[in-house]
């Protein structure tokens, strides 16, 4: 957790200023450091929040509210520049998070601009791109 909030976030903090994407300091969009073995043209980013996303007690599922307001961000954020056919979020179930002490989601692009992608991560590189 200390290396992705000093390191990677950049945050002193989690705790939120407001409600879910009311504001950009609230959440920060990377590369996913690690990524999946998928396609290569497929881009895997997380969104790390300082909000929680809240879940149906006894579940890993997210509320509705919850769901509504990934799916609205992702959809102004994301589908404005890339085919909303090639943009798919998830949020990994508890037992699959390799970090729970901060949360996030996946957003993963199909072919993307790779000009939006390093707008919308402010010009961030996965680790696992830096370590040969």
């Amino acid at each position: 957790m200390a290396f992705i909030m000093n390191e990677r976030l950049r945050w002193t903090s989690l705790t939120p200023q407001g409600r879910l994407f009311e504001f950009e300091d609230d959440y920060k969009i990377l590369y996913n450091d690690w990524p999946y073995g998928v396609d290569e043209k497929i881009v895997h980013l997380v969104i790390w929040t300082k909000f929680p996303l809240e879940e149906v007690e006894g579940t890993d599922e997210l509320t509705s509210e919850a769901q509504q307001a990934i799916e609205g961000f992702v959809q102004r954020t994301f589908c404005s520049k890339v085919k909303p056919e090639h943009v798919i979020w998830f949020k990994n179930w508890a037992s699959l998070k390799s970090v729970h002490a901060i949360e996030h989601f996946h957003v993963m692009l199909y072919d993307p601009d790779p000009d939006f992608i390093k707008f919308i991560t402010n010009g961030d590189a996965p680790m696992a791109s830096l370590v040969s």
